[in-house]
């Protein structure tokens, strides 16, 4: 028998002999690495050491590491946590949390291009308790996972980033890039505007402002976070700026005074009916602010969304005022988000052009370039839709 190199040795086992090889070396910092494999055959043994001492030697050897994917993810978003929005932080751990919770225990070195795959076939199928995910939601989730590894490679603890190996999911040919088939029709939202006019009873009265700035197409945490000074009424165009948000998280109600992306962040030309509505409600609160002195809650600069006393409205209640809306005036169910789709589609069918509709909307999936354009131009452009969006509400 040919004599065993010394960093090779024999072990009898029951099943017959296997071979240990072992690196004994000192990294790049002066940790001292001790690792060892065994092997069924020598020329196994040899061909491992051969290629871990290679990659010591080039600077390339990845340390074998404990940490588990869960472990991985809470460091992650825990040093984001930092560095983000609140709510954007929520996403991330959103996003990560079908991972943490089918791949948390296991070690972050031992997963696979093949367990990202599974996860993301499981979630499409909806085979986990999380039910059947779209693809808007998946490719969110693959997003950060992807990044979360770069970091771990970057750092060295992962020799290469397998979830980038995966391609996100890609959208099926011929759907919307803007969702529209849940909107109301032109009747629905003469029927939904009507139902809140001069003449409804006390508390559609109290929504009516509300239903008119939803039929803009604006996002919920837009509508929460909206403090009257935003809006420019003495104006020779009267504009509303969209920029604070409220948002309904696990942690709570969070208060951000920026949106959250530069195409959401929008100047809009207010449409011409609706300006007498916004001076009525302020001129009501107004009284209600002097009328109640301390007893007001809503500061100086209060939430155009707001109670009796001036505390600004949870997000959640603007799911209800929506559905009870619709319930008084007769409508079927929608969600609020449908309030945005409703517009883009009474955009397009009264002929305004795809990328304005998104500026509009501060919608990012319109045509980059040509947003961008609107976007920078809000006074000189999108006097368009807000004269379009004015049509028949007047009524």
């Amino acid at each position: 028998m040919a004599r065993l190199p010394r960093y090779i040795t024999r072990i009898e086992g029951k099943r017959g002999p296997t071979y240990e090889a072992r690196i004994n070396a000192t990294l790049p910092g002066g940790k001292r690495l001790q690792n060892r494999k065994r092997f069924t055959t020598v020329d196994e043994a040899k061909d491992w050491h051969a290629a871990t001492t290679a990659e010591l030697a080039a600077g390339t050897f990845t340390a074998p590491s404990d940490i588990t994917v869960r472990e991985a993810v809470e460091q992650w978003l825990a040093a984001k946590s930092a560095r983000v929005k609140p709510t954007t932080a929520d996403a991330y751990t959103a996003a990560l949390a079908p991972v943490v919770d089918r791949y948390g225990n296991a070690k972050a070195q031992a997963i696979t291009k093949l367990d990202v795959e599974t996860l993301i076939t499981e979630l499409r199928t909806g085979s986990t308790d999380r039910g059947a995910w779209k693809r808007t939601s998946i490719n969110p989730m693959l997003a950060r996972w992807r990044t979360v590894w770069a970091d771990l490679h970057a750092q060295g603890i992962l020799a290469r980033n397998v979830v980038a190996l995966v391609e996100p999911l890609r959208k099926p040919s011929g759907e919307l890039d803007m969702k529209i088939d849940d909107s109301l029709s032109e009747a629905e939202v003469e029927q939904l505007v009507a139902a809140h006019a001069e003449g409804a009873d006390e508390y559609a009265r109290r929504r009516e402002l509300f239903v008119h700035l939803a039929l803009l197409g604006l996002r919920r945490a837009e509508l929460a976070g909206m403090r009257w000074s935003a809006a420019d009424l003495g104006a020779e165009v009267p504009t509303i700026s969209v920029r604070a948000t409220r948002v309904a998280t696990a942690a709570g109600i969070v208060s951000q005074d920026d949106a959250k992306t530069i195409s959401s962040r929008r100047t809009l030309p207010i449409p011409p009916h609706l300006i007498p509505i916004l001076r009525r409600i302020r001129h009501e609160q107004v009284h209600a602010k002097v009328r109640l002195g301390k007893r007001w809650e809503g500061g100086d600069d209060w939430h155009i969304m707001c109670h009796d006393f001036g505390k600004a409205l949870s997000p959640r209640t603007l799911n209800a005022w929506w559905n009870k809306g619709l319930s008084d005036a007769g409508l079927t169910h929608r969600r609020l988000h449908a309030s945005r789709h409703t517009a883009a589609s009474l955009l397009a069918l009264r002929g305004c052009p795809v990328p304005m509709i998104a500026a509009w909307l501060g919608h990012a999936d319109g045509g980059v370039l040509a947003m961008r354009v609107y976007v920078h131009t809000p006074g000189a452009v999108l006097t368009g839709p807000a004269a379009l969006l004015s049509q028949g509400a007047a009524k």
